[in-house]
């Protein structure tokens, strides 16, 4: 993507110190300066608002409590998750770190009358990797809003993608190593819920981000009591899908070139470590504070996986939020999801290295001549520890 070429950085709403600290720590390519200082300039031309936020609303941020541990919602990018907080959106009891925060989140406070109507006027009507409808009240994830306010954030690997296996280790899998990043990770962390639980009227949030499943002992530390929900989707419709994503999100960020290979090849390696890491530590969750689903099965009956969810969990009464999702999901019939094929390459490369995942979630292998998938028979949600762990 060429300078001359319109961009819409997911964190634009970065201080400009922290900014500056990111830019000196990675290097800006030749062909991407001009977009630097666009990026600095409108920095500096928020900074007054994100310090009248902060001397606004500041002190009342700092002392909201969280309505109760939050519900996280976890797995590996791609494998239904934003399908998974679209159904818990539907029930009103909960509150979410929304679209519109993830975008604005230093102005969020100040900004939730002219800032949102304008904001909202130029959204684009659906996501561009998935089709799925956008709205500014809608969940996003939280990683999105921390990207906004502090340097140490995984998503800045989006803006830096020749360091990205570095940037995205360091706060996620190997994310407590350095005390000093941790310390200021779970500072910003802890921000952006208080400001969400504000935003969403002391509502119990419910969270997604797929970087949170390489960091559940850290989760587990930070919020006992904490429920978590795993989903998982079959190895070669994620690796196809992810590859996809990259190439629409990426050119948008970045301040270097891409290589797609090195892309691919960190796709590879993400996956490894991420499901890795989750496989090591979900025996810490107490059972009951676990559930375990395939992609798969949530699409085919989703109001029983709903259910079971909410039951396991302990998550309050199914029958108040039925009938609402079973509205939303009346409305999904004509949606249409992206449809992949699975050439020789891609099955053996996923073959290659995430056999693992295979065995520990039930999904059978396809031979390199194979060209389509097929879902395994849908089973019961998995609660608490399983005999795989």
């Amino acid at each position: 993507m060429s300078d001359s070429e319109p961009r819409s950085a997911m964190s634009q709403f970065l201080g400009l110190a922290s900014l500056l600290r990111l830019l000196r720590r990675w290097p800006v390519e030749r062909g991407y300066r001009a977009y630097a200082l666009k990026r600095l300039l409108f920095s500096a031309l928020v900074e007054p608002f994100r310090c009248y936020e902060e001397l606004r609303w500041g002190k009342t941020v700092s002392q909201t409590p969280l309505a109760a541990p939050p519900v996280f919602l976890l797995g590996m990018g791609r494998s239904g998750t934003t399908h998974l907080h679209y159904l818990f959106w539907q029930d009103p009891r909960f509150g979410f770190v929304t679209n519109y925060q993830a975008s604005l989140h230093p102005v969020a406070m100040i900004g939730r009358g002219w800032l949102k109507r304008k904001v909202a006027a130029g959204m684009p009507d659906k996501r561009p990797m998935d089709n799925v409808a956008v709205s500014l009240d809608a969940p996003q994830e939280e990683e999105l809003a921390l990207a906004t306010i502090s340097e140490h954030a995984a998503f800045h690997s989006a803006s830096f993608p020749r360091a990205l296996p570095d940037i995205y280790d360091r706060y996620v899998t190997e994310l407590g190593r350095d005390e000093k990043e941790l310390e200021h990770w779970q500072q910003a962390y802890m921000a952006v819920l208080r400001k969400a639980t504000l935003l969403a009227e002391g509502r119990r949030l419910v969270l997604k981000t797929p970087a949170h499943t390489g960091r559940v002992a850290l989760l587990n530390e930070m919020f006992p009591g904490a429920k978590y929900v795993y989903i998982v989707r079959n190895p070669y419709s994620v690796y196809q899908s992810m590859r996809n994503m990259y190439r629409l999100i990426l050119p948008g960020q970045t301040f270097q070139a891409i290589d797609w290979d090195a892309i691919d090849r960190w796709i590879v390696d993400a996956y490894q470590k991420l499901l890795g890491k989750y496989l090591e530590q979900r025996q810490l969750i107490p059972a009951e504070n676990l559930v375990e689903i395939r992609f798969e099965d949530l699409e085919a009956r989703p109001l029983e996986c709903m259910q079971a969810i909410y039951s396991q969990l302990q998550l309050g009464p199914f029958n108040e939020v039925a009938p609402r999702l079973r509205t939303y999901l009346d409305g999904l019939q004509g949606y249409t999801k992206n449809r992949f094929e699975f050439p020789a390459d891609v099955v053996d490369t996923v073959n290659t290295h995430w056999g693992f995942a295979f065995e520990a979630f039930g999904y059978s292998k396809l031979t390199g001549g194979d060209q389509g998938y097929q879902a395994p028979s849908p089973a019961p949600p998995t609660t608490g520890q399983t005999s795989e762990k």
